[in-house]
Formats: C-alpha cells, sequence, structure tokens
C-alpha cells in the first residue's frame, strides 16, 4: 500500500469507500442533482447530440490524466497501461491534468484543485470502459460520487465541479495567508491560486493607511498568528480559519460566519473598537487614525 505524501497527510483524513445505496434513493438523488445542475448552466447540461458526439471524438493528444494517490498500485498499474494503448499523457500536477481519476473522496490538494478548477473527477471506470472503446467516451457517467462523505458533508461533486466552472470561488479575491497556518502557507497558497484569487505575500501599506478595509481582502490565518493580524483587526479586518477555504472548495460556498477567527478578541461600541491585549488580559480601545 502506497504511504501518502506529506501533502496529502497535511489535508486529508482517511475516509470510507463509496457506499452504494438502494436504487430508489439514487434515483432520487440523480434527480434532485439534475434539477440544480439545470439551474446552474442550463445550457451546457441540455446539450445536445451532437455536444455528445463531439466530446467523444476529441483530441486525445490535449488530455493528461493525474492519478489518485488513494488508488490502489494495482489499479494505478492498469490505468497506466490504457494510457500507454490510448496515447494519452500521465500529469503529476494538477495544473497540467485535464482529468483526475479518483474511486473516493479524499480531501487531499489535489482533490481540492481539480474541483475547485473545475476539471473531471472521474472513477477509474472511466479509464476501462475509454480502452473497451478505443477512444475517449463521455466522462460525464463516470463523474465519482462517494455518497457518505457527500451526504456527511452535504455537498454534490456534480454540483461543486458545475458551480466551479460557472463562477470561480475566489474571483475577484485578494487572500492574505498568515505563516503558520495548517496545511501550510504553500499549499494554501496554491489553493487560492486554483480558486483564480490573488494571493497576497504581505498586506501592503496602500491597505493599511487606507480608510476602511478593501472588500476584496480575505485574511486566512490561525490562532498562532494573532499578533500578525491585530492590525489588521485594528482596521476593521475580519479573519478566517483554513475550513473557509478548504470546506469553501468542496461546497464551492464560502461561508463566513462559521469560520471567522478572533471573535472573543473584538468588541465594536458605536464609537469604538476594543481589542483584547494578550499580555494583560483586558480590553484596550484602539487609538483613532487622525483624519487626512
Amino acid at each position: 500500500m502506497k504511504t501518502p505524501s506529506k501533502v496529502v497527510n497535511e489535508l486529508s483524513p482517511t475516509f470510507s469507500p463509496v457506499n452504494p445505496s438502494k436504487g430508489s434513493s439514487r434515483s432520487l438523488l440523480k434527480a434532485s442533482v439534475a434539477r440544480e445542475l439545470l439551474k446552474l448552466d442550463p445550457e451546457n447540461v441540455l446539450s445536445n447530440q451532437q455536444k455528445k458526439d463531439s466530446r467523444r471524438g476529441k483530441d486525445k493528444a490535449n488530455a493528461s490524466i493525474l492519478f489518485s494517490q488513494h488508488l490502489d498500485d494495482d489499479v494505478i498499474k492498469r490505468q497506466k497501461k490504457i494510457l500507454a494503448r490510448l496515447g494519452v499523457c500521465e500529469a503529476f500536477s494538477m495544473a497540467d491534468a485535464t482529468h483526475f481519476v479518483a474511486d473516493r473522496f479524499c480531501r487531499t490538494k489535489n482533490m481540492l484543485q481539480a474541483i475547485t478548477m473545475g476539471k473531471p473527477v472521474v472513477t477509474s471506470m472511466w479509464l476501462e470502459n475509454c480502452a473497451q472503446a478505443g477512444c475517449f467516451i463521455d466522462e460525464r457517467k463516470y463523474i465519482m460520487r462517494d455518497e457518505k462523505k457527500e451526504k456527511e458533508i452535504g455537498f454534490s461533486m456534480l454540483i461543486s465541479l458545475a458551480s466551479a466552472c460557472k463562477h470561480p470561488l475566489l474571483l475577484g479575491k485578494r487572500v492574505f495567508v498568515t505563516s503558520n497556518v495548517k496545511p501550510s502557507q504553500v499549499v494554501m497558497t496554491s489553493l487560492v491560486k486554483s480558486s483564480s484569487g490573488q494571493p497576497l505575500e504581505r498586506v501592503g501599506r496602500s491597505i493599511m493607511e487606507g480608510k476602511g478595509v478593501p472588500p476584496d481582502l480575505l485574511v486566512i490565518s490561525c490562532e498562532e498568528d494573532y499578533e500578525a493580524c491585530a492590525p489588521l483587526l485594528e482596521k476593521g479586518a475580519s479573519v478566517f480559519s483554513v475550513e473557509l477555504l478548504l470546506n469553501g472548495i468542496v461546497i464551492q460556498k464560502l461561508e463566513y460566519e462559521r469560520h471567522r477567527l478572533f471573535m472573543d478578541r473584538v468588541k465594536q461600541t458605536r464609537s469604538s473598537r476594543w481589542l483584547k491585549d494578550t499580555v494583560q488580559g483586558r480590553f484596550v480601545p484602539v487609538p483613532k487614525r487622525p483624519r487626512a
């Protein structure tokens, strides 16, 4: 059995494999998902036969497949042989991949990048059936569904992928990630980029000396970085835990109130803002900046 990489360990607990449900509940789920997809992107969901045919015959030379590290070794070996027969390249990062092959949901960096970039997350059966057909077949019928995890987390893989394609999660956002977050600042920054956000190495003078907090600024931090966040809190910024992005990518929604940090260390009155002094253990008023 393969040993998960450091990145996988940072992001991913061990998840259970898919447990197939009864036919009736599966039908209800499919009908519900179909309705949601229709709301998200009616033109693409209601594609005609010509679109389906063009997908089957698309150029394999443009495809590149990334395999989940949670696939069994023998499955990966068989899948790689299929790639060789089809003349398709294997990818070694999600940025270079067109498809991500996984048989169960694990919250790894690759999985999150695939979802937030709207790239198809397909089961290994997709390539197996491509091999039988001798060409690429429509991957939409092979989108990976882990019904247990989808129910537990409250998301649909089909809907999350469609939503990411329609509107990237962090489009138009500037994101500052502090240094001690876990998973690492490097991993979180890569997820920001994959979600079409603009990562900031630091919060510049123009932001700190400006009036208020820019509406497009997101601050992602942790308890250990309270001191680094204090100047931003003084300006009235909200600070969020890494789960805002990690869980947000999966459900394709940013739940701000659920993942706010330091709410117990900031008090706001009608005329003043108070910040908790970690040394003295009491709230002190934030000095008002002189008007320009």
